[in-house]
């Protein structure tokens, strides 16, 4: 079987992509299939004529890129690939469709509200919920466009959140720490893994540990049964809601106030580095890294 990787592309979010090309591609040789790299660029569709693979695995994602938009080329050229389909991948890449989303299911989120440029630029903004607040770009990855906002005096940070979205997503900002959960499509249904935590302590600077060029270390952690239950039970509605399919993790912020977990997003394409949070999911329901990634090209196949 021929498996094309693409990857790259011109996002903010190239690097990490191609990093986790790398590991995907390594995964893939080890067990056998052929691969080749290919990057998200205008020669793309004609690279991927020329090769003609069996599968495409998707390494990209963000505005222009796994938003829906790889996966309409793909599906006009009538390539099976990895992950969600078109719609699931349009939906998940907007963060502001998926609260709303996540509201009319029930799934408990943070408050929150939208704020356009204008109405930033006019004055005309004031939360709901006060200070501090999290400024999100609703169509980055990897947590680019997102500042924390701890007084007004922190006001001008959004300048460069609206760099890349109009409008943006504005939060209540949760004191806690933050875990995920990766969910794996197999033939018999879904699997939900375990949650994995983040760095621990509910100070506010925990929070900036999630951005962009400073990852968070991935922790162990025992949760309360019925805490990842929950945790597990609102992954797995904020996945079929969002018309995820084939593999995705939601991210949770654990209240240290309430001790309840809130869904900030889900992604569609989740890194898949062998230490990453996705992975170590995998691992805690026995599943090693490699039979990971043979397992969602198996279900990729059947999508």
């Amino acid at each position: 079987m021929k498996i094309t990787i693409v990857h790259g592309g011109t996002s903010t979010e190239q690097a990490h992509s191609t990093i986790n090309a790398g590991h995907v591609e390594a995964a893939l040789f080890r067990l056998g299939f052929q691969t080749t790299m290919i990057c998200y660029d205008a020669a793309m569709i004609e690279g991927l004529r020329s090769l003609s693979p069996d599968m495409v695995w998707i390494c990209v994602q963000g505005k222009g890129h796994g938003d829906g938009t790889i996966q309409a080329v793909l599906d006009f050229m009538k390539l099976p690939y990895t992950g969600s389909r078109t719609m699931g991948a349009a939906l998940i890449n907007n963060k502001i469709i998926c609260k709303e989303l996540f509201r009319g299911a029930g799934i408990r989120t943070p408050e929150w509200q939208t704020l356009t440029l204008d109405e930033y630029q006019t004055g005309r903004f004031k939360t709901k919920f006060g200070y501090p607040f999290v400024a999100k770009a609703p169509t980055q990855g990897f947590s680019f466009g997102i500042e924390l906002i701890n007084s007004p005096e922190d006001l001008s940070k959004i300048d460069r959140v609206f760099a890349y979205d109009d409008p943006i997503l504005i939060e209540k900002f949760i004191p806690g720490h933050n875990a995920t959960i990766g969910l794996l499509g197999r033939p018999k249904g879904l699997m939900v893994f375990p949650p994995v935590g983040h760095a621990l302590g509910g100070d506010k600077e925990n929070y900036v540990l999630l951005m962009a060029g400073s990852p968070a270390p991935v922790v162990p952690r025992r949760y309360p049964e019925p805490l990842a239950v929950e945790m597990r039970s609102l992954a797995e509605k904020a996945f079929v809601v969002t018309r995820a399919e084939t593999y995705g993790r939601v991210d949770f912020r654990i209240s240290c106030e309430d001790g309840l977990p809130y869904v900030l997003e889900i992604n569609a394409v989740p890194g898949l580095k062998p230490t990453g949070t996705y992975a170590r999911g995998a691992a805690l329901c026995g599943m090693d890294y490699d039979t990971m990634i043979k397992t969602i090209v198996r279900n990729s196949e059947e999508s």
